[in-house]
């Protein structure tokens, strides 16, 4: 059968977005009027490197980090968990996919907010081959590179970021491994920036790379690090986005 996708009206993505705020600020966009606030559109944070390294320098004093790495790592481990957060829990909870490509994001204090001034989005059986495109290619990618810009560093732990947030948003939403979020993470992960960056460890993943985390202040490890050594006793907080805030 031939996917399909059509356009939402405006009423279906608005009440989807209302749906997904419900769930906590990683699946949180807001629409409408934004108000105050120096609101730009997300391209700016992959255009202007600038913005880039004001947004990382305000990361890192968050966390209490002077290495570039590991603020980087953070805001992208955090936007990553957004960006899946709203696309991948639209087509589950509502077979709605909202439109990142026209988010606005502003920096508070360091944690990157999302609006949605035009509540675009589609419908239709081929939403899953869309929001994989348009959040790899059109985001994740652009700011992969971005970040490498200002400063050299491992893009396969940005990819592994991208893959270990996809899969903390299936658990978010399911809290379960064979779950309609998770069938459909797995189906992402097969893409080639992602297929390498995890492996399978009973029902859950493991990463095969580091997001850095461990080296602020308040450290600790994820419980899908790659410097934990199998079948270890569960890590603390570690750097699980929804846990230290991202």
């Amino acid at each position: 059968m031939r996917a399909e996708v059509t356009a939402a009206s405006r009423c279906a993505v608005t009440a989807t977005l209302a749906t997904l705020a419900g769930l906590g600020p990683y699946f949180t966009a807001t629409t409408g009027d934004p108000g105050p606030g120096d609101w730009r559109p997300v391209r700016d944070l992959y255009d202007d490197a600038h913005a880039l390294a004001g947004v990382a320098g305000h990361v890192g004093a968050r966390i209490g980090s002077t290495e570039y790495r590991v603020a980087a790592s953070t805001l992208f481990l955090g936007y990553a968990a957004r960006l899946w957060s709203l696309t991948l829990g639209g087509i589950v909870r509502a077979g709605i996919l909202p439109d990142a490509d026209r988010l606005l994001w502003r920096d508070t204090d360091g944690r990157i907010d999302l609006h949605l001034a035009e509540p675009v989005g589609w419908g239709g059986t081929g939403l899953v081959d869309v929001a994989r495109q348009m959040v790899l290619d059109r985001h994740l990618a652009p700011l992969v590179a971005a970040i490498r810009t200002v400063e050299p560093m491992s893009d396969r732990l940005l990819w592994g970021n991208a893959a270990s947030a996809l899969i903390g948003a299936a658990r978010m939403l399911d809290g379960a491994s064979d779950t309609a979020a998770m069938r459909v993470a797995e189906t992402m992960l097969r893409d080639s920036r992602l297929i390498d960056t995890v492996d399978r460890q009973g029902d859950g993943y493991r990463r095969r790379s580091c997001c850095l985390f461990y080296r602020t202040p308040v450290s600790g490890y994820c419980g899908d690090c790659a410097l934990i050594p199998p079948h270890a006793p569960e890590p603390g907080e570690g750097s699980d986005p929804a846990k230290i805030g991202h």
